[in-house]
């Protein structure tokens, strides 16, 4: 029983504070928000012809007669001269891609240019009477806010399920090299990938990509690429047919709590600087290990993430501003963003250090073994670590364990650098374990921070 007068609390993306809606005017708000993106949501039919020795042997007497996989998913119509953006794995590898309109229409497509890195494609079809989505800004989504998935989940055409936003800014979740995902609970199912999340204007603020689910259904988390980034990817791929991704040329580290408080920085919103390429734009503005990130173009960063994701959107030649906190004053710095490079051995052009042959002075401190870096280290090391100590051993149940590792050099401890391993030894027996000290490693020619503290 519905008591007379119940209302329920919705939020539209961009609107400010919460509206308070009848549960009659909600409804309406989804029947409208579905009505408003139906025509912009088409369905894709792709095929992709497969030899017989792709599949494996115990599945051939059950695969494709004609050598055919064909395969469903779904996408949006962001412009009117047929311009449609949906998931890069929805097309890969097509050779026959076909589109099925609001109206019953069907076309074949073209891939107008893909990029695998967020998992976007943009196809195009030539017809008329297109009707474009309207996209709202994914910076204004909320956590809790009503949302609809629409798309063609497991070939039914004009579907759309509800939900809530349950997270944003998800990323590190391994669906994609860059990925801040809104997350949502509305089902997101097979077929509906390349398929908008709307808010209840019917406004798309999100790509469907993907699902968390034990099970392959919707009894799962959905997950969906924001449409600030997914616009961007569409600007270029339609102007380029590629993505070109601009480079800050920094080893980025997570500001844990206890390294935000070795640097004297409060609060743990920025990113720690590991280490820096002395051949790109970051040193180039005298950005330096150490320094934390803060800020790009005057918009706060909260993790590493937002800085990636934030510098890839950009192109190369791009010039940005960069504030970072070092030794606690901020500083705001201008810089070119340089192209990504393909291919790197190490992000300062160094040699990876591998495990060193140590020479027989040994020092043991809290459970790391350290000795002088071996004559072979310092003749193909840089500069910067032929002086420091290499970790030779590291005890069990240790303060060190899973922060250093054999080969590891630690080149600095606290703020002074180290110059052998009998100075690091006694550096490290002074500092106090309970509160935490912090030490600087060389890895695979690449600086890091890392913290040892004792457990209270």
């Amino acid at each position: 029983m519905v008591a007379r007068g119940l209302t329920a609390p919705t939020r539209v993306a961009g609107d400010g504070p919460p509206e308070t809606l009848g549960l009659h005017e909600l409804e309406l708000a989804f029947e409208q928000a579905a009505q408003t993106i139906a025509p912009s949501v088409v369905s894709i039919v792709s095929e992709r012809a497969v030899e017989h020795s792709e599949i494996p042997a115990f599945l051939r007497p059950f695969g494709p007669a004609d050598g055919t996989i064909r395969g469903l998913g779904s996408g949006v119509i962001l412009d009117a001269s047929g311009y449609i953006l949906t998931n890069n794995h929805v097309v890969e590898g097509a050779t026959v891609l076909r589109v099925r309109l609001y109206d019953d229409r069907e076309f074949s497509a073209e891939v107008v240019g893909t990029d695998p890195k967020t998992d976007l494609a943009v196809i195009r079809v030539e017809a008329s009477g297109l009707v474009p989505a309207v996209t709202a800004t994914s910076e204004a989504v909320r956590v809790g806010q009503w949302v609809m998935a629409a798309g063609s989940p497991f070939g039914l055409t004009e579907s759309v399920s509800a939900g809530i936003v349950s997270a944003v800014g998800r990323g590190g979740m391994g669906i994609t090299d860059y990925g801040d995902f809104i997350q949502t609970d509305a089902a997101i199912n097979q077929g509906n990938s390349g398929g908008p999340l709307i808010d209840l204007r019917g406004r798309v603020i999100g790509i469907n990509t993907a699902i968390a689910s034990q099970t392959g259904g919707s009894n799962g988390v959905g997950f969906a690429i924001p449409s600030d980034l997914a616009k961007v990817v569409l600007a270029q791929l339609i102007a380029f047919g590629s993505v070109e991704r601009g480079w800050l040329g920094i080893v980025m580290g997570k500001l844990t709590p206890d390294l935000a408080k070795s640097f004297g920085h409060s609060g743990t919103d920025g990113v720690l600087v590991d280490d820096v390429d002395p051949a790109g734009p970051a040193a180039a503005a005298d950005l330096r290990a150490g320094d934390i990130v803060t800020e790009l173009d005057g918009k706060a960063l909260r993790d590493m993430v937002a800085l990636r994701n934030g510098v890839a959107q950009r192109r190369p030649g791009t010039k940005v501003k960069v504030t970072v906190v070092r030794a606690g004053a901020a500083r705001t710095v201008d810089l070119e963003l340089g192209a990504l490079p393909g291919q790197r051995k190490t992000a300062a052009g160094r040699r990876p250090t591998g495990k060193a042959k140590p020479t027989p002075a040994v020092a043991r401190s809290h459970g790391v073994q350290l000795a002088e870096p071996s004559d072979e280290l310092r003749a193909r090391g840089p500069v910067d670590v032929r002086r420091g100590a290499v970790v030779t051993a590291v005890a069990a149940q240790s303060v060190a364990v899973g922060a250093v590792a054999p080969g590891d050099v630690l080149v600095e401890v606290g703020d002074q650098p180290v110059k052998s391993a009998a100075q690091a030894r006694k550096l490290l027996d002074k500092a106090d374990l309970s509160l935490g000290i912090r030490v600087r490693i060389e890895r695979g020619g690449l600086g890091h921070y890392v913290l040892l503290r004792r457990d209270p």
